[in-house]
């Protein structure tokens, strides 16, 4: 009797450890979804935007998954609809008032404008810092992992006073201040954030962000500098034409004349920072995260500055070839219409409705390329240290906010 022999099962292979933190979500059903949203945002006049944005957010949130659980968006179009209504409500009698000191203000010395001016526009700087801080409350309200709700708390009064306070410093120092900015906003937004009753913290340094900002900071003044030492002299008998036309001489052929000779090459300095700025946001993001802290919870990014390039140079090739084909669409449809029916006024009507229509498509295709391909990434080379602290979080009582956005809404702050 023969003994048959089995052959030895196959070492299975070691199975790939799950994404601490992944974003699974496809452009295809996102791309029918922002057409979509925004078909019927123009068909309502704009107001189904609060609804398609909450649309938007359900589905970035619950294709963005922490140690294979998904992130659950909790509010509602209705939410972000009447934090609208509220935030119209001190913004219209605000500048119904601006309105009516600007009539009174004609034919007043003009410095008494230019006061009003300063005045209103540093009161709506600080509204916009009030809405940043208001916004992250709601989103943080708004967003549950395994059922526990962040949080934030703090005043958005006390945050705008720290951001407006170092944005003046920041400007009176040429940008220079600006990292301390950022650490200090930074800082009061995660010292006040919490996931359930586990307070984040934020652990940075202006200092060491300055080293870096340097490289951004440097050609920018340095581009400042040149275009006023060599356009100096024109500035100063442009200062000449101003205050002879103050006097009621005709001068707009020689403020013609001059602005034509203004030496506009060192703007090519403001460029090359506004380049080296993609690279310093990268910086900036993982030495901030890196920063982060809940319980013994830390997180670490590992995003590369070439990466974000790339992505940046395929969108921006991606627009400039979408608005070669918008320009000649224009250009073919005018003709025609032009040839057909001069005096109908469509010829002027279509290129304008067809710019509308690619600055829409613009933020389409922003999201599709951008968005979407940078939180992919974000969340691959993100990694958790001590995940498993995360299961002794309990869920916090505190009072959510009853309402939207609103304020950030009206000034048009954030994204989706």
């Amino acid at each position: 009797m023969t003994e048959s022999h089995t052959a030895a099962p196959a070492v299975a292979a070691a199975a790939e450890p799950p994404k601490q933190l992944l974003f699974d979500g496809s452009r295809k059903p996102l791309f029918w979804l922002l057409l979509r949203n925004l078909g019927l945002t123009i068909v309502t006049l704009g107001i189904y935007r609060f609804w398609a944005k909450t649309r938007v957010r359900q589905f970035f949130w619950r294709h963005t998954k922490l140690l294979d659980e998904p992130l659950e968006y909790l509010g509602t179009g209705a939410e972000l609809f009447v934090g609208f209504l509220i935030a119209i409500v001190i913004l219209v009698p605000l500048a119904a008032i601006y309105s009516l000191l600007g009539f009174f203000s004609v034919g007043q010395p003009f410095a008494l404008s230019l006061a009003i001016d300063i005045v209103y526009y540093t009161l709506l700087a600080f509204l916009v810092q009030v809405a940043i801080h208001r916004m992250r409350r709601y989103r943080l309200t708004r967003t549950a992992w395994r059922g526990v709700r962040f949080g934030l708390d703090g005043s958005s009064i006390r945050y705008a006073l720290i951001s407006f306070g170092y944005g003046i410093l920041s400007i009176m120092t040429l940008s220079l201040a600006h990292p301390w900015l950022r650490v200090a906003t930074m800082k009061y937004f995660f010292n006040n954030a919490r996931f359930g009753t586990a307070p984040l913290s934020l652990e940075a340094s202006g200092r060491w962000l300055f080293k870096r900002w340097l490289v951004v900071a440097a050609p920018l003044a340095v581009g400042l500098a040149f275009f006023y030492i060599v356009n100096g002299p024109l500035f100063l008998e442009m200062m000449e034409i101003d205050a002879r036309s103050q006097a009621g001489e005709e001068v707009g052929d020689e403020a013609l004349a001059l602005l034509n000779q203004i030496l506009l090459w060192p703007i090519a300095l403001f460029f090359l920072s506004i380049v080296l700025s993609i690279w310093y946001g990268v910086v900036e993001f993982r030495y901030l995260t890196n920063g982060v802290q809940l319980k013994n919870v830390g997180l670490r990014s590992e995003i590369s500055a070439p990466f974000v390039y790339r992505v940046y140079l395929v969108f921006w090739v991606a627009f400039l070839i979408l608005g070669g084909l918008m320009a000649g669409l224009v250009a073919l449809l005018v003709g025609a219409i032009s040839a057909i029916a001069q005096n109908t006024g469509l010829a002027q009507i279509l290129p304008i409705g067809l710019l509308i229509t690619f600055f829409l498509f613009y933020g389409i295709l922003r999201t599709l390329l951008v968005d979407v391909t940078l939180l992919k990434r974000a969340c691959a080379t993100m990694s958790v240290a001590n995940p498993q602290e995360l299961d002794s979080v309990i869920q916090s009582s505190a009072d959510l906010p009853s309402h939207g956005e609103g304020l950030a809404d009206a000034l048009d702050v954030g994204g989706f």
